[in-house]
């Protein structure tokens, strides 16, 4: 919708409140968006009083029905399109992060694949998204975590066309570990790996 960032993470937070919060019953209501709104977008309008805030919204809001991701009226209520669920769908999954757990279970959680110079563009975006959940890169092809993600990296395979080039496994003996395990370690320091 808008280029400006600031502007794209407040739709992205009115779309999350939209879903999470129980305001969609009925859809979302203009006179107690702004209260229900108010802690998300604090950090965004810290610097605006109540009526600038309450334009500011007003503003967003119009935005978001016109690029079509709101419905209905804002005095009556707001219904999120497919659209919005869709933008949804994309947030959670640019937020997929692994989960650490308190204790490791020992367990080696290993990602390869072999994906064809043809879908090379797929192959980059699986790369890059592997780095960005939480995975080492072990060899070229092959990242490997210590905690349980069987079912996010399946639905990362799948998000990018590529589930049938990669394999899913888990290992409890791994040669020279040590080096994985302070890597590890460093990056999860609430984990007690040993």
């Amino acid at each position: 919708m808008s280029r400006n960032p600031t502007t794209s993470k407040i739709i992205d937070e009115i779309l999350l409140f939209g879903v999470t919060g129980t305001a969609l019953a009925g859809g979302l209501l203009a006179p107690n968006l702004l209260i229900a709104l108010d802690k998300p977008l604090r950090k965004f309008w810290k610097h605006l009083d109540q009526r600038e805030k309450e334009r500011e919204l007003q503003r967003v809001i119009y935005g978001m029905k016109a690029h079509g991701y709101l419905a209905g009226e804002y005095e009556h209520g707001l219904q999120l399109t497919q659209k919005a669920k869709d933008r949804l769908l994309q947030i959670e999954f640019d937020s997929l992060a692994v989960e650490p757990q308190n204790a490791w279970d020992k367990q080696w959680r290993i990602v390869i694949y072999d994906i064809p110079e043809a879908r090379k563009a797929a192959r980059n975006a699986l790369t890059e998204k592997l780095r960005t959940y939480g995975c080492f890169q072990l060899q070229k092809s092959t990242w490997i975590t210590p905690f349980p993600c069987r079912k996010d990296i399946a639905a990362i395979a799948a998000n990018y066309d590529v589930d049938s080039y990669v394999t899913y496994f888990e290992a409890t003996n791994l040669d020279n570990a040590a080096p994985l395990i302070k890597r590890f370690q460093k990056k999860y320091p609430h984990t007690k790996f040993s």
